[in-house]
């Protein structure tokens, strides 16, 4: 399993940058051929990333096991699993104040694409870092959208 980690220090409040990163219609419209599906972001919901042209294409299925956004100085965290039949892994979101108009965010992931061997994770963990870190700076650089709980 390829893992890779992206750490972002953006001029945006932890609530803030959170509220972005976890906009999934955003991501709809910033990734290519792709349609998120979802009922908002918390515990036990599922979201289907379905990337394709026409009928050509893969469902990345996911479930959040774990979200509590930042505030009073605490960080906020989301946990992703990702389950589907050709991505699995996990993802690790961790956005940390640091004072009121600035935060940090890291990013953790674990990756395995189905019928890629093992032997190519390294390939892999760079590939998804470059482009999972170009969305992510997407996302915290757009406008304020509320996250639907």
């Amino acid at each position: 399993m390829a893992g890779f980690e992206i750490r972002l220090e953006p001029d945006l409040s932890a609530a803030e940058a959170f509220r972005r990163i976890l906009d999934l219609d955003a991501h709809t419209e910033l990734i290519p051929f792709t349609v998120v599906r979802h009922q908002g972001v918390a515990p036990g919901r599922r979201i289907v990333a379905r990337t394709g042209l026409g009928p050509v294409g893969f469902d990345d299925a996911m479930v959040i096991e774990g979200y509590a956004e930042p505030g009073n100085g605490e960080p906020g965290r989301c946990r992703i699993r990702k389950t589907g039949t050709w991505i699995r892994g996990e993802i690790e979101l961790v956005v940390t104040p640091r004072g009121d108009s600035a935060c940090s965010v890291r990013w953790r992931q674990l990756i395995r694409v189905w019928g890629v061997s093992a032997v190519a994770d390294p390939v892999v963990g760079i590939v998804a870092r470059v482009a999972y870190a170009y969305v992510i700076r997407l996302l915290l650089g757009r406008r304020s959208v509320s996250v639907e709980q």
